[in-house]
């Protein structure tokens, strides 16, 4: 009898552990679904494809298959955020960095990277080795008003529930592939304060992208109307 029931509790208790995974996992949106909410405000493997020419294969388009975020979250943040399809290769298999970018990018064309004279050099290595993963991302398009003119820090008391800041090359990968896909410069007028430091120390901000090209470099802690956060959603669902 007490075997019985032991069985009958290891089974009730696998029933609820695979029922609550199988319960997470549909309640994650297919594409098409994510696509019909979020409009232009969607970049998924079509984008990347006629962005950046990267052809995923089929182990990496099952990877990315569902979008890990709830339709109550992606209908929240609708006209608020970017959800993107991130890469972590170019076309021809090379790691996707800030420095790779540039070589796709330069500084002629449009879109393209200014020609600051203190963006990214080599020795930075946020921009010659860190790359997007590939997952999906949902990251504001906009600075959050009460983080402009606070310091780097302080800006750290505005982020919410399950936000958090993103890295350079993840804002420096959306502001190009939206500009692709979309023909809209993200961040025209203002600089994203990113989660990467410099090789002085300096934290990086990404931003200023007009006509002229997009500034990714170090810059000395500042209080500027123009710099702020612009932070990222963690995922709903592993």
């Amino acid at each position: 009898m007490a075997r019985k029931l032991l069985r009958i509790g290891v089974f009730l208790i696998l029933a609820v552990i695979l029922g609550g995974a199988a319960s997470r996992a549909s309640a994650q949106l297919s594409q098409e679904r994510a696509r019909s909410i979020m409009g232009k405000s969607f970049l998924g493997v079509e984008e990347v494809g006629e962005g950046f020419g990267v052809q995923l294969s089929p182990e990496e388009l099952e990877k990315v298959r569902d979008v890990p975020f709830s339709e109550g979250t992606l209908r929240e943040c609708k006209d608020s955020h970017i959800l993107f399809l991130g890469v972590e290769r170019d076309k021809d298999g090379s790691p996707l960095t800030i420095q790779r970018l540039r070589d796709m990018f330069p500084t002629e064309g449009q879109p393209c990277f200014c020609s600051y004279p203190k963006a990214t050099q080599p020795r930075d290595s946020y921009a010659t080795t860190e790359t997007p993963g590939l997952r999906w991302y949902l990251v504001a398009r906009r600075l959050r008003e009460e983080s402009r003119s606070k310091p780097y820090w302080q800006q750290e008391l505005f982020l919410r529930a399950n936000e958090y800041r993103e890295t350079a090359v993840v804002y420096v990968y959306m502001v190009f592939l939206m500009y692709r896909a979309r023909r809209e410069r993200l961040f025209r007028e203002d600089l994203v304060w990113c989660k990467n430091v410099g090789a002085d120390g300096a934290p990086v901000a990404a931003g200023y992208f007009g006509p002229e090209g997009l500034y990714v470099s170090d810059w000395w802690l500042r209080r500027d109307l123009h710099f702020g956060m612009a932070p990222a959603r963690g995922p709903d669902f592993p």
